[in-house]
């Protein structure tokens, strides 16, 4: 993970709700169905313990809270954390919050945990093998024996076979205003990475501002993912996609024994 990674969370921190066209109806949503995820593998809400260690603003976290978890919510970007904690505040949701690295979450993080998430594509900023296994280690060894990791990823496998250069532009007009969301991908030569630069552009009376956040991500297949969290200690591994799930991404669940 290089430090762009930091620099593009804590630069995209103030406007990361903007990416999306109801940002409360996300959190909302993702946290239902990621509730009835977990809840495959335990029935009382209340009475576990989830640590979402990428949280970013807190999509996925507030709407878990909000569900009834007891969420502990972790970022490398003080900046991402300082604004889930208002978003949190404002929805009133109950959470604490803290700055961690994945590849240091055994010190970073006390305490064990029920279950721990890491959603939107968070896991492949790790470029190499060996950092991947040193977070997935660090991940298990925040969980209770029985406990459940759940991830989610962009479907590389798919995306690896035609390499897109970026997404279709996204108008949205809504009561915080008019912007236009659209990201370009730069894929490295002869490597499953690539360079994303994200545009926000924001209308205001004077025209339209256009901010820029740039950061990289490794391609990471399936099969790849399964075998780093079989190597480092998981069992149980299984993905379900989005046509089972609900959720917008392929997710990864594995087990600590």
């Amino acid at each position: 993970m290089k430090n762009s990674t930091l620099e593009f969370y804590d630069n995209l921190a103030e406007n990361y709700q903007l990416i999306a066209r109801d940002w409360d109806s996300a959190v909302s949503s993702q946290g239902q169905v990621l509730h009835a995820l977990i809840g495959k593998h335990f029935s009382n809400a209340s009475q576990i313990k989830l640590l979402d260690c990428s949280c970013g603003i807190g999509t996925q976290a507030i709407g878990l809270a909000l569900s009834g978890y007891q969420v502990h919510a972790t970022d490398l970007s003080p900046k991402a954390v300082a604004q889930a904690r208002q978003q949190a505040d404002r929805l009133k949701a109950k959470l604490t919050f803290g700055v961690a690295d994945f590849r240091t979450l055994d010190r970073d993080v006390e305490g064990k945990f029920d279950v721990v998430i890491s959603c939107d594509n968070s896991l492949p900023h790790i470029l190499s093998d060996d950092e991947v296994k040193i977070s997935l280690e660090n991940i298990l060894d925040k969980l209770n024996p029985g406990g459940l990791f759940l991830a989610s990823i962009r479907d590389y496998d798919e995306l690896l076979k035609t390499k897109p250069s970026g997404m279709v532009p996204r108008r949205i007009q809504d009561e915080i205003g008019e912007r236009i969301y659209t990201q370009a991908w730069t894929w490295a030569e002869g490597k499953n990475e690539y360079e994303v630069e994200l545009f926000l552009m924001l209308k205001s009376d004077l025209g339209w501002n256009t901010h820029s956040y740039k950061t990289q991500y490794r391609a990471l297949r399936r099969s790849e993912l399964s075998k780093f969290m079989s190597e480092s200690g998981f069992t149980n591994i299984a993905w379900i996609m989005p046509e089972a799930s609900g959720y917008y991404q392929p997710v990864v669940i594995g087990t600590k024994t």
